[in-house]
């Protein structure tokens, strides 16, 4: 979940409807972990970092928040080939592949009402029949909603979840998440509900075609102080009825969602989590951890970071060399959508080379998706602020074919 700004949808509404909503009081400077790999660096870094009024950025993400300053970049340029999905005003997609080698696309739009109380995001699907190269727009889906996931099943019916997306009065999307099916390739949908407030950022399918996702039990991204710190998996046959277990973590701590789970090849789960960072609000505090489980997700260890702060919306891809690829989106400078690659299961991951896939204008960013393709090149799908001083619709929805070195 993000915030946007007015322009793409009511502030009022933001704030009310917003999983990561900010505390009511003004947030003063936060940076109560120490940045920086020495004392020398950290007290540099302190005084780089002072002075900072959150309240005035939105989420309190000012773009250096938690970054340690004390370093530069060397660069690296690889070819690569990026398209724009549909038309501007696009943004957070869902992304994959059927068995007949077609890609699909669903993604977010506003509808823009004048009404505050109707404005929602609309999820259109694409499809592209030429690995990525061209697409076109097959259904407006009568699903509202927001960070959708999309998964193929092996007889090629398509599975979708999506967070609510309306915020208004008689909104729901603290209750359940949108659920919906489609068996001819996204055209049309079979739509529900299912219990349950948090959203996954991807689904497994399991080697006897079973469905199973991993998200927060009840998290405390609602501030409602009741939050579990466990991990839920739900599991399907065919994306119709779900059954439910919980996992236990070894962790006290409640206020994390937007989890990402893949099975390794050695049998074990991995996950990550969008965690709120201790002692602090807003979303330019926020970072990712990771667990595992080698019991089929009944205990889980204890999670450790895996991103820096500000860095979030984590997809994990286990790619056929066996390295695991984490795609994520920087909510600090400079904006836009990254990935970094773990050459032993996810125990370390290389953030001192972090690949940058697209560049965004603005913090609206993110939800990157990476598929790994026959030829074994990559594509991945996010979303980025194009158009930063022309309104109103800013936002879009691209992809990009690349390879890692």
């Amino acid at each position: 979940m993000d915030y946007r700004p007015s322009i793409i949808y009511c502030a009022v509404l933001i704030v009310t409807a917003s999983t990561f909503v900010l505390a009511s009081s003004p947030i003063s400077a936060q940076e109560t972990q120490p940045v920086g790999r020495t004392e020398a660096d950290q007290q540099r870094n302190a005084k780089l970092l002072k002075g900072y009024d959150y309240s005035k950025y939105p989420a309190g993400i000012t773009g250096y928040t938690g970054q340690d300053r004390q370093q530069i970049v060397f660069e690296r340029r690889e070819r690569a080939i990026r398209v724009r999905v549909g038309p501007r005003g696009n943004y957070k997609a869902g992304f994959a592949q059927l068995p007949n080698g077609k890609l699909v696309l669903a993604t977010c739009r506003n509808n823009n009402d004048s009404d505050p109380t109707k404005k929602r995001f609309l999820i259109h699907v694409y499809e592209s029949a030429d690995q990525g190269l061209t697409w076109q727009e097959i259904n407006e889906t009568p699903l509202f909603g927001k960070e959708p996931s999309l998964t193929v099943l092996p007889n090629s019916i398509l599975v979708m979840s999506a967070q609510k997306g309306y915020f208004g009065p008689g909104s729901k999307y603290k209750e359940s998440i949108n659920m919906a099916r489609s068996s001819d390739g996204g055209r049309t949908w079979e739509l529900y509900d299912l219990p349950g407030a948090d959203y996954p950022r991807n689904m497994i399918v399991e080697k006897d075609g079973t469905l199973l996702f991993v998200r927060a039990v009840k998290s405390d991204w609602s501030d409602s102080g009741d939050g579990s710190p466990n991990l839920q998996l739900c599991r399907s046959k065919g994306g119709k009825t779900w059954q439910f277990s919980e996992g236990a973590v070894d962790w006290n701590y409640s206020t994390f969602g937007e989890i990402s789970a893949i099975r390794l090849k050695d049998g074990r789960l991995l996950a990550a989590l969008r965690r709120q960072i201790p002692e602090t609000k807003g979303e330019g505090f926020e970072d990712t951890v990771i667990t595992e489980s080698s019991d089929d997700g009944k205990r889980w260890s204890k999670p450790r970071v895996m991103a820096n702060t500000a860095e979030v919306h984590v997809y994990l891809t286990q790619l056929e060399d066996d390295r695991i690829l984490a795609t994520y989106s920087n909510y600090h400078l400079p904006y836009g959508a990254y990935a970094i690659v773990s050459n032993d299961g996810g125990e370390t991951w290389d953030r001192d080379h972090p690949i940058r896939l697209s560049a965004s204008a603005d913090l609206y960013v993110g939800w990157p998706v990476t598929l790994q393709l026959k030829d074994r090149s990559l594509i991945t799908a996010s979303a980025l602020t194009a158009y930063l001083r022309q309104p109103s619709e800013t936002t879009a929805t691209e992809v990009v074919r690349w390879r890692l070195p």
